[in-house]
């Protein structure tokens, strides 16, 4: 560095405008010709000038053609960091730009796209937004950069999201290949618990397939629930034929459906449906009480086949069919309103929890549709035929704790939810970017909503909710009260809470005295084995609806340990003594493996 003369001030990021000189444009500023600069080392990647060599095409020139970036410029920069003083390098331009303008407007183009801007791009692409929605958010983050800086084009975040989805999850063009890479590698370094069956051997051959997926949490949340929708939704790629079936329950903390069960199928018959629950029953302990489905003969037949335990209920919102017509003297307003009164009327049928009133209101509208004999047939053939079918959808025969499930509105919505939110109301073209979808975006989606609930962060949940509401009433009672309105376990009020505790405590210890006698007494060690693993199981249960309760103890800083170690020692001999069973007994007991 003979020839250049060094200035001796040291520069930071903030100040290096001082030593900077004008460009022949407005508002671009250079470095000084042959003058070293001191610079507060802010990193140590050393660039040529992006516009040196020189680009020959090896194809014919079209008469319209942008210039190369490459013109032959010798400008050269040097960079000297220095052993003895790392933390501050030199910067010098020794020759200057040739065969074009450094600065010039034209300039921008060829320059490369700023880390910044890549890194803009990347976290909008991740977070599941369009090329487009991205370009645009980019653009308003960047134009606050001042001139000088180049923006990035469609093309280019079209093209840097090709290459993110090839890292993310295309592992392989051939469709059985990249689905036999999600499901016996990805999926199964996550412990997932995999359906996969080759269905072309029952179809002659021809290439149908079915498989399917749940993650430990899912199959955590199946295990201790006994009401689900099942529904299926189709365009969830680009060939029409394929399906998704998804099992749907209500998540006791969001108070939400919560999908518990994935399916992806080509062949539209009972049989990969059958398959599919035999293989939640046997490996995820699937042993549901209550199933709503839309009325569907094909997944009624494989239900009863799989889950013959199962009580089965038709979905009420799907009873009205396009078969109600008029004749060509009515307007379609009137046949509209026809159909709307017609609705209201089943409607207040669905509700109806008493069966005599609810038997006489189906006879009354048999009545008011006897002129519309398609409607009539359908719904008597399908809908009223028998009492099977009437406890199918009649609410005087769904059971207390199924009464939310009495439409698919759970599995319904979460459907709506997955081509519009996370599908962005475009179909997908290959199976591998759904895959990805539901277990990566939807299970993390549900992750922070729990998280939300356990924290009371935002909208309170369906549990704190109801003790908010219990807690508001009783704070209303007068005390004095409440020993006339407390029942005992005989339907009696005491006349204060020690006889109400002491009736409690009389009535538990004669019921457990009376079963304990009859068991000693006529019960074969069979019974006396089923008591027992009913009462591990009540305790558990009670365990299970204390969580909450767990997490406001961890909060209290003063309480004493000692009851909890005690706690914790017990419940590990449980786990331990728990394994010793299972150990023991390996035949009644399965894991979690994925089915070939």
């Amino acid at each position: 560095m003979s020839n250049s003369n060094i200035n001796n001030t040291i520069y930071d990021i903030s100040t290096i405008q001082q030593v900077l000189i004008n460009s022949p444009l407005e508002g671009i500023k250079m470095l000084p010709l042959n003058l070293a600069i001191l610079v507060k080392a802010i990193f140590g990647e050393t660039k040529k000038y992006h516009r040196a060599g020189q680009y020959i095409t090896n194809h014919q020139l079209r008469l319209a053609q942008k210039d190369t970036k490459a013109c032959s410029c010798t400008a050269a920069l040097k960079i000297i960091q220095h052993l003895d003083n790392p933390n501050v390098v030199t910067f010098c331009q020794t020759r200057a730009h040739i065969n074009h303008v450094s600065g010039d407007w034209d300039e921008v183009r060829t320059l490369p796209l700023p880390s910044e801007a890549i890194k803009i791009i990347e976290d909008q692409l991740k977070s599941g937004s369009s090329c487009k929605s991205t370009r645009i958010s980019a653009l308003r983050q960047i134009d606050s950069w001042g001139v000088g800086v180049r923006k990035p084009n469609y093309e280019e975040i079209y093209n840097r999201m090709r290459k993110m989805t090839t890292l993310l999850y295309m592992f392989a063009s051939d469709e059985n290949a990249y689905i036999s890479i999600w499901l016996n590698v990805k999926l199964a370094e996550q412990n997932y618990c995999i359906f996969e069956i080759n269905l072309s051997v029952y179809n002659d051959g021809k290439k149908q397939f079915a498989f399917g997926f749940q993650s430990l949490t899912q199959v955590s949340i199946m295990r201790i629930l006994q009401s689900f929708c099942l529904n299926a939704t189709h365009s969830i790629s680009s060939r029409s034929n394929k399906v998704l079936y998804t099992l749907v329950t209500r998540h006791s903390q969001t108070g939400k459906g919560f999908p518990v069960a994935y399916m992806v199928t080509n062949n539209q018959t009972a049989m990969p449906i059958k398959l599919w629950l035999d293989h939640l029953r046997i490996k995820s302990s699937f042993v549901p009480m209550n199933i709503t489905i839309d009325c569907s003969i094909m997944e009624v037949n494989a239900i009863k086949e799989a889950l013959p335990h199962a009580t089965i209920h038709y979905c009420d919102v799907h009873n009205l069919d396009s078969k109600i017509k008029l004749n060509a003297s009515y307007t379609s307003e009137q046949l509209g309103n026809y159909k709307t009164a017609l609705k209201n009327y089943l409607r207040h049928i669905l509700i109806e929890s008493n069966e005599d009133v609810f038997l006489r209101a189906i006879e009354d509208f048999k009545l008011m549709v006897q002129d519309q004999s398609q409607f009539l047939k359908y719904f008597e053939k399908k809908w009223t035929e028998n009492k099977g079918l009437l406890r199918r959808w009649g609410r005087p025969y769904v059971s207390q704790q199924h009464q939310r499930y009495v439409t698919n509105n759970y599995v319904e919505s979460w459907h709506n939810q997955l081509k519009t939110i996370y599908f962005g109301c475009t179909c997908i073209r290959r199976l591998d970017r759904l895959i990805f979808i539901l277990t990566n975006d939807v299970e993390f989606y549900f992750e922070q909503e729990v998280e939300h609930i356990h924290f009371n962060n935002g909208k309170i949940g369906p549990i704190d909710n109801e003790l908010a509401r219990n807690s508001f009433v009783a704070s209303k009672i007068q005390n004095d009260m409440l020993p006339s309105i407390i029942l005992n376990p005989l339907g009696e009020t005491g006349n204060s809470m020690d006889d109400y505790n002491d009736a409690v405590n009389a009535n538990e210890n004669e019921v457990e005295e009376e079963v304990e006698e009859e068991l000693e007494s006529g019960g074969t060690a069979e019974d006396r084995g089923v008591y027992v693993f009913d009462k591990i199981a009540a305790y558990s249960a009670t365990m299970h609806h204390g969580f909450e309760d767990l997490q406001t103890l961890k909060t209290i800083s003063s309480l004493d340990q000692t009851k909890a170690d005690l706690i914790k020692r017990a419940l590990a001999d449980t786990v331990r003594l728990m394994d010793e069973y299972r150990s023991e007994n390996p035949s009644y007991f399965r894991n979690m493996n994925t089915q070939r």
